[in-house]
């Protein structure tokens, strides 16, 4: 949960606690400390090498509740960082060790980790890039190091692009980034961001969706045992010039989970002579767009006990007084 005033943190734990006792937890300090239902997510560094008073003021609050601590540098490339990953990589890194070192002082026992969202400078725009295989390489490079050489938790967010509405331009930065951060990382799940992480489209939220299910099958790799050899029924069809293989059990059995059913892409045989790429553009995102109205339509809210909820608008209220004075 994003923080703008330290004195929101007790609210959040009261409602952690809340949650925890619906769940049936019963060890609430230990949850707190590993995985708490919510907490104040991220303290951002500041490139080169400083930690704000606002994200201080609400580190101090979070660490009274030993909730997890999640330092995020964000180093630009050629702007607050030197141009280099490798040169990057040492600011990030001093960064975020500096302030665990700091923070342990205080309360060694808290679960400390990282995130980080590496950028480049734009030297024609001075817009920050991230789709790009200097800050990619900048995020690989620091979540190898943190993970063999300090065994820390250090995440990439894989959502940041520079791309501001759905089209060619988000396709091509999301897969790029996603397949990148794959191959180095892991597969992060970035949905429906846009412009650098400070808009969310829901139209694009669908899009994601569909390209990180291609993803995920990639990923899965590939099954090799006597059901997927299939040896017997190869054997069998021989030639198919009895029966084809998209009419056995087995394809019937397995087609679901091997092939990527794409819901967006068009697989259609041509029918025209003639196609205009901002036609099939626009049919494709007016797709998404209605699954996304139509997935909000029907949602049916789910139902919550009059117990949990009457001590959820208490502790809203609460907030809500001492916020406001």
């Amino acid at each position: 949960v994003g923080v703008s005033d330290p004195r929101q943190v007790k609210y959040l734990a009261e409602m952690a606690h809340l949650a925890l006792a619906v769940m049936g937890v019963s060890d609430h300090e230990e949850a707190f400390r590993t995985q708490p239902p919510l907490f104040a997510h991220a303290y951002c560094t500041t490139s080169p090498l400083k930690l704000d008073t606002h994200p201080c003021n609400v580190l101090a609050e979070a660490l009274r509740y030993r909730f997890p601590i999640n330092f995020a540098p964000m180093p630009i490339l050629g702007g607050t960082t030197p141009v280099t990953p490798a040169g990057s990589a040492v600011i990030a890194t001093a960064e975020i060790l500096g302030c665990i070192t700091a923070c342990s002082l205080i309360a060694p026992d808290a679960f400390y980790f990282a995130t980080v969202i590496s950028g480049e400078m734009d030297m024609k725009t001075t817009q920050i890039c991230y789709a790009t295989p200097a800050a990619i390489l900048t995020d690989a490079l620091l979540h190898q190091l943190f993970r063999f050489k300090y065994g820390i938790v250090l995440n990439v967010e894989p959502a940041y692009v520079e791309a501001k509405c759905p089209g060619i331009q988000a396709a091509f930065m999301k897969t790029y980034r996603q397949l990148a951060l794959a191959a180095m990382v892991s597969a992060p799940l970035g949905i429906g961001l846009l412009d650098n992480g400070s808009a969310f489209s829901p139209t694009q939220a669908m899009l994601d969706l569909d390209m990180n299910r291609a993803i995920y099958g990639l990923g899965r790799g590939v099954v090799v045992d006597d059901e997927t050899l299939c040896v017997e029924l190869i054997e069998q069809l021989a030639f198919c010039e009895q029966e084809a293989y998209i009419s056995t059990e087995h394809t019937l059995a397995h087609f679901r989970d091997v092939l990527w059913d794409t819901r967006y892409f068009d697989r259609t045989y041509r029918r025209e002579m003639r196609y205009r790429h901002d036609e099939a553009d626009r049919k494709l995102l007016d797709k998404a767009d209605r699954d996304w109205r139509q997935l909000v339509e029907r949602h049916v809210p789910p139902e919550r006990d009059a117990a949990f909820m009457a001590e959820l608008e208490r502790i809203t209220a609460a907030a809500r007084a001492e916020l406001s004075s």
